[in-house]
């Protein structure tokens, strides 16, 4: 799957770049054509927040997630897992619930 990060007000590091790849890594198994990921980081103050979007999953986008926390490497672990759910949602939407 193919990411892309980008930084408003922030400055995109080896290990933001490194820690956004581990953790959208586990969307590569769920059984959609996920080809894209879009991420985006930004600092509010003292708030850290990522934003992402799964583009292309099975022929559509789906809606931008958002996830905030006072440290941006947990924003991105819980913006990984608010984007892990979606995907599974999709996935039971589209194709029924698993047996």
């Amino acid at each position: 799957m193919d990411h892309t990060l980008s930084g408003d007000d922030v400055e995109i590091t080896d290990a933001l770049r490194a820690h956004v790849g581990e953790k959208l890594a586990r969307l590569d198994g769920q059984g959609t054509e996920t080809t894209r990921v879009q991420v985006t980081l930004k600092v509010n103050g003292s708030e850290q927040t990522a934003t992402g979007t799964l583009l292309q999953v099975d022929g559509q986008d789906l809606t931008p997630i958002t996830a905030a926390a006072s440290d941006m490497f947990v924003a991105i672990d819980k913006l990984a897992d608010k984007l892990y759910a979606q995907v599974r949602r999709h996935t039971q939407r589209e194709y029924g619930r698993p047996k």
